[in-house]
């Protein structure tokens, strides 16, 4: 769901007097990663942003998916999803270890709905944290280097076996469930023996911004990024914040809000113990849909899920990104639970001519649907569409 926009208002107010001041931009040079980047000159957008002063992460000028500082063109398909993963596992493992408590949502958490893996179109994983966790980060941990070796990263020296995989930690890690060909296996033994002799390095970079909770802060909505420095590819981590007490009564009475009771809340009076929580890029949630934490698998590496997930990705991406099995290019194999590169048939094409004039579904990286409700509201406006209404008596969906 979206703040609605008497919450925005006060929370620019309030918690901009309250909670943050003027920061002069601090972003670090570019000359002080000499010897960590693999570049001479850097590739950072940051001369686009003049008119943003305070804006503290910069993007590529090729591609808004990369730090410029560490990469100067796009990485391969299918490298780009290995190093992914390979990322995924050097952060969660960081965070355990620190002991801050994160959990992927947004795109991350969708392909983890579909299959319990990235989507092949992924070029970023997205992860929050709590207060206390960018707090404890912010504090102990900005701009610190992390390097992992090749067991560490779960790239055992184990032989490849008789289906040409190579199985790692007890587990088929890497490309496995790509049916790579002669030459895509060629390349990944490649990557795997680099990482064997060099190990990777990532760098976990703080924006001073994450104190200012206000809303109006529109440059810094990423709080926190986990860098892979040999490739520019990165985590985009952002921070969780209890709206203030003065807000929580307006929850009942938003058009943004989630249906209430929730539809995972079986107790009609749950509602009374109801947070309103946000992020600084206006997505907000009640405590009730993020916790407890679940506890799952993403590419075989141990992660947390929030509690209502499904009612999360109805709000932001609305029920065709959970129903329609084509997209982007690809087509999601059940028995696999993989998505393969495939053209919409003609039936498909028939039927997204029919929704929205074209032959695409879902927009590809945008978040948002194509045609069909487009994220505007909440779960109950995803649902209606589907002839699916709420019994608030019994606080559950029905037919």
């Amino acid at each position: 769901m979206r703040l609605p926009l008497e919450i925005l208002v006060l929370l620019t107010h309030f918690l901009y007097l309250g909670t943050s001041l003027p920061l002069e931009r601090r972003s670090t040079p570019f000359r002080s990663f000499r010897g960590l980047t693999p570049l001479v000159n850097s590739f950072s957008n940051g001369h686009t942003y003049a008119h943003a002063p305070t804006k503290y992460f910069y993007e590529s000028t090729f591609n808004s998916h990369y730090d410029g500082r560490f990469a100067s063109s796009e990485v391969p398909f299918q490298e780009r999803i290995w190093h992914l993963r390979l990322m995924l596992k050097a952060y969660t493992d960081t965070m355990e270890r620190i002991g801050v408590q994160t959990w992927i949502m947004h795109g991350c958490l969708l392909g983890w709905w579909w299959g319990r893996s990235l989507m092949p179109w992924d070029k970023d994983l997205d992860f929050l944290v709590e207060e206390d966790g960018a707090r404890e980060l912010g504090t102990w941990w900005n701009m610190t280097i992390h390097q992992f070796n090749a067991r560490e990263l779960g790239l055992e020296l184990a032989s490849d076996n008789e289906e040409g995989q190579v199985k790692q930690k007890g587990i088929l890690h890497g490309l496995e469930h790509q049916n790579e060909d002669a030459e895509t296996r060629s390349k990944r033994l490649a990557w795997e023996e680099d990482i064997r002799k060099q190990g990777k390095k990532y760098l976990l970079e703080v924006n001073p911004n994450y104190t200012n909770k206000s809303t109006s802060d529109i440059y810094n909505h990423i709080d926190i990024r986990w860098i892979d420095v040999n490739n520019g590819l990165y985590i985009d981590i952002t921070t969780l914040h209890v709206a203030p007490a003065s807000e929580q009564n307006s929850i009942a009475n938003s058009p943004y809000s989630s249906t209430h009771p929730s539809a995972h809340e079986s107790d009609p009076d749950a509602f009374d113990d109801e947070t309103l929580l946000y992020v600084k890029d206006t997505h907000a949630y009640l405590n009730t849909q993020i916790f407890p934490l679940r506890q799952s698998t993403l590419e075989g590496v141990n992660v947390r899920v929030p509690y209502a997930y499904e009612e999360l990705l109805l709000e932001e991406y609305g029920s065709d990104a959970l129903t329609e099995d084509w997209y982007n290019g690809y087509q999601f194999n059940k028995k696999t639970g993989q998505w393969k590169k495939k053209g919409p048939t003609e039936d498909q094409k028939a039927y997204f001519r029919r929704k929205s004039g074209k032959d695409l579904g879902r927009l590809s990286s945008t978040g948002r649907i194509g045609h069909g409700w487009k994220g505007h509201g909440a779960l109950e406006g995803a649902l209606k569409e589907e002839g699916v209404q709420l019994d608030v008596e019994r606080g559950r969906w029905v037919e």
